[in-house]
């Protein structure tokens, strides 16, 4: 698993009630990856206040089915044990641009 990469996980609902299988991007690097948890951003086929929005051609491997966005709005950090698979990965120009939008909200 590496930054940039879009996982499926099962993505906890705000209220930690629920939850349910999404996608969602790597958002830490390489380096804290080998040594903690991943820290992920959900992918939402709506947009949210703070969310970038992603299409096919900010894919590596063109397997976005349709216009989605990136959330900021609710990062999470989840052992790796529970990412099922790796479905795609970021472009690197886009990875850049949502890394900068996520400094934005620190």
């Amino acid at each position: 698993m590496r930054q940039g990469d879009i996982v499926s996980v099962q993505f906890p609902f705000s209220n930690l009630a629920e939850r349910k299988w999404r996608p969602a991007v790597i958002l830490s690097n390489d380096r804290y990856n080998r040594f903690a948890n991943v820290l992920l951003a959900g992918i939402f086929s709506k947009q949210h206040p703070l969310s970038v929005p992603i299409t096919r051609a900010d894919m590596q491997h063109k397997r976005l089915l349709k216009p989605s966005y990136i959330g900021l709005q609710n990062l999470f950090s989840v052992e790796k044990a529970l990412l099922r698979h790796t479905i795609d990965s970021l472009t690197k120009q886009k990875l850049t641009m949502v890394l900068a939008e996520a400094k934005k909200c620190f």
